[in-house]
């Protein structure tokens, strides 16, 4: 690109300009509809998040939260409720670090770099695939010391 006269390669930026901030618009539009649902390790809470991370449904499948302590519920609602950010987390990342991509290697490109983690924090942190949650380990631990 750079043997090319300077007027086409204005023209070329200003080109894969318009077609990452339309690639970022239509990501916004999807993700802006996204929800995602959750259960907790033990499947006795099932929660759902919104878009913006707001809680916007619980449920106790099969009723098992009745025998629960009260810590254990709540550590039931918290494992629940960070998994489904970190499953929102992954979906934001999936969605927009493709268009991240869509400008490396041009001027400025280092600083479009998204740090995931500082966007997200904790959201990423403390969830495996088919894992016990941070919070479900806590809880099991001061079963353990009673």
């Amino acid at each position: 690109m750079e043997n090319l006269p300077i007027d086409d390669r204005v023209k070329k930026a200003w080109d894969d300009l318009r077609a990452v901030e339309a690639a970022v618009q239509q990501a916004e539009q999807n993700l802006h509809r996204t929800t995602v649902t959750a259960q907790s390790a033990d499947k006795k809470v099932e929660l759902t998040v919104g878009a913006q991370g707001e809680l916007t449904a619980i449920e106790f499948p099969g009723n098992g939260h009745r025998a629960m302590s009260g810590a254990e519920l709540s550590a039931s609602v918290l494992d629940a409720a960070g998994r489904a950010r970190a499953e929102l987390a992954r979906q934001v990342m999936e969605v927009f670090d493709p268009l991240a991509g869509m400008l490396s290697g041009g001027p400025g490109a280092e600083a479009l770099a998204v740090d995931w983690n500082k966007l997200f924090g904790s959201a990423l942190e403390g969830f495996e695939e088919q894992g016990e949650s941070a919070a479900m380990s806590r809880l099991r631990d001061e079963i353990a010391e009673e």
